[in-house]
């Protein structure tokens, strides 16, 4: 009868232990793949309070714009930037992953050439440092507010204001380079990915060269692994073709703002 406690009790420790590291690990996957809530204004904006550090007066400054109908369609047009961004890099870290322990081109193409899979983990990594770059931008711009358009014509009506189409064109901007990573960049580099994954899918250490059942569990996992990670990667190079295009259409719509 003696056991029966120190049974419980290492039980009960092994037991919160394990809660213990699935809690963190839960932490660290929610701190990378974050997404924010949209909802109504003063939600999403204590949303934003949770991922982002903020102040009073930043938070103060969210809530004065999100009390007009404008400002509140411009946080959720940079919520939408922010989390479409966040996605990207949390995507392009699990290729990099993939491509260092689950992906090996140079060995299914019969030539050893290890300098190839790290080029593809580094540069699947740089992609995941310019997303990461476009959700501190998209967050430092939804904190700057939208720009405020000078008059777009001067002398009591009479002569139209250079100042006021410069504006509207510096406006732009940000939708252009959008529309462009997710075209020029984003789009073909999931369908690169998903390429590579297909044609060099391997566990680091070849299957064959473990023992039964090991060999047979490891190479069901794997293989279900990358082709889960690919069809993710053509999924994604799909939306990002969508992403792309509804920056354009942004973008196309504020230089119909222009003073022509």
């Amino acid at each position: 009868m003696a056991g029966e406690p120190d049974f419980l009790s290492s039980v009960t420790s092994r037991y919160a232990m394990a809660r213990d590291i699935f809690a963190r690990i839960s932490t660290f996957l929610n701190k990378a793949t974050f997404k924010i809530k949209r909802g109504p204004p003063l939600e999403t904006i204590g949303e934003i309070a949770k991922r982002f550090k903020t102040d009073d007066y930043d938070r103060l400054t969210l809530k004065e714009l999100a009390e007009t109908k404008a400002g509140a369609t411009f946080i959720d047009e940079k919520i939408q930037d922010i989390n479409r961004a966040s996605f990207h890099r949390s995507a392009f870290a699990l290729n990099a992953f993939t491509h260092l322990l689950f992906v090996d081109l140079a060995a299914q193409l019969s030539f050893s050439f290890l300098q190839l899979k790290f080029a593809f983990v580094i540069a699947n990594i740089i992609l995941a440092l310019l997303a990461h770059s476009s959700v501190r931008q998209s967050y430092r711009a939804l904190l700057a507010g939208p720009n405020a358009l000078p008059p777009r014509r001067r002398f009591w009506g009479m002569f139209p204001n250079p100042a006021y189409n410069r504006t509207v064109k510096k406006n732009s901007r940000s939708y252009a380079q959008s529309a462009w990573e997710e075209k020029s960049l984003f789009r073909p580099a999931y369908f690169v990915n998903a390429a590579l994954i297909f044609l060099g899918a391997q566990f680091i250490l070849p299957p064959d060269r473990l023992i039964f059942p090991f060999s047979f569990i490891v190479g069901k996992i794997s293989g279900l692994f990358t082709t889960l990670v690919m069809a993710f990667d053509v999924w994604r190079g799909f939306r990002a073709g969508d992403a792309a295009r509804i920056a354009r259409e942004r973008e196309v719509s504020v230089y119909r703002d222009l003073d022509v």
